[in-house]
């Protein structure tokens, strides 16, 4: 009698990813709100979707109780691409976070982008992300929505996140990725980030445009990934250039010099990713080291 081992559900793979992680840095079971987060993964990822695991290294400290969770894209899904609903499912799992007595919410940002718009034309796609705090009151949760061919809510995202010619300069494309945070102490802020692909990183009118903007040390750094984003954010000390899929991640990480950073790419050098994404603040290549780094982590 041959049997074959069951395949594994979205939902039951990025809860052991989950699982995985938390005991490979140490994150105690009841740091808030992780169950909620897990019980919202084990539904939402029944209908498809994506999941990134995330870290942020602070100089000597790492952040590491931080998850994301993207809904199915139109492409990726068709029948289960639904923005409006995805908004609410989101909506739904910030209000359960929300009934613990210390946290207090604020949708300001949300309720300003979404109330001026009168349809969901040109969102293609939506994540909720937690970043868990050992301090709830450090602890927030994002919504991220991506604009394609959507010039009103571009502009709208633009508006509330601050406008400027920098901003502009990078806008090279009708892409647009837009991240609200909410703080569980009742914080709230907006970031935008255009999107650079590596094709359009090739074209000569748009480097003239975009290669003055940036330090001359994270240049090379635009050879080693497909896609460029910066974020923008009044809240940000400067902003955050995100080299995505990075196409050598071991050597990517080597290169920064980074400790915190190789400690926790060393548990992932073993870890079935798909891709790396690595965040760094603009400010810190103009220092002698850099201190403060973002990682990303496609586990699909």
């Amino acid at each position: 009698m041959v049997t074959s081992n069951p395949i594994q559900t979205n939902s039951e793979r990025y809860l052991e990813y989950i699982g995985k992680h938390k005991l490979a840095f140490d994150i105690y079971e009841d740091l808030y709100p992780l169950k909620l987060f897990e019980d919202f993964v084990e539904v939402e990822a029944k209908k498809r979707g994506l999941f990134y695991i995330l870290s942020n290294v602070d100089k000597d400290e790492i952040y590491p109780a931080r998850f994301c969770l993207r809904f199915p894209s139109l492409e990726e899904a068709q029948l289960l691409y639904n923005p409006q609903q995805q908004l609410q499912t989101a909506l739904n799992f910030f209000r359960q976070v929300e009934s613990r007595p210390e946290v207090k919410l604020n949708y300001h940002h949300i309720q300003q982008f979404f109330g001026t718009i009168s349809d969901f034309q040109g969102i293609v796609l939506m994540a909720v992300a937690i970043d868990a705090r050992t301090v709830i009151t450090e602890s927030r949760l994002k919504l991220y929505i991506w604009l394609k061919n959507a010039p009103e809510k571009v502009e709208t995202a633009i508006a509330l996140c601050g406008d400027s010619p920098t901003l502009r300069a990078f806008l090279v494309n009708d892409q647009l990725q837009v991240g609200f945070d909410l703080f569980f102490n009742g914080e709230s802020e907006i970031e935008v980030y255009p999107i650079i692909s590596q094709d359009e990183l090739q074209q000569f009118h748009i480097r003239d445009r975009i290669i003055p903007l940036l330090p001359p040390r994270a240049l090379p750094l635009l050879q080693q990934c497909a896609v460029f984003q910066v974020g923008f954010s009044e809240a940000n000390e400067s902003n955050i250039l995100y080299f995505d899929y990075v196409h050598d991640p071991n050597s990517f990480v080597d290169n920064l010099g980074n400790e915190m950073t190789k400690k926790i790419h060393a548990y992932y050098r073993h870890q079935p990713i798909k891709s790396l994404t690595v965040g760094i603040p603009e400010h810190n290549f103009y220092g002698r080291a850099i201190e403060h780094v973002k990682l990303y982590y496609d586990m699909n």
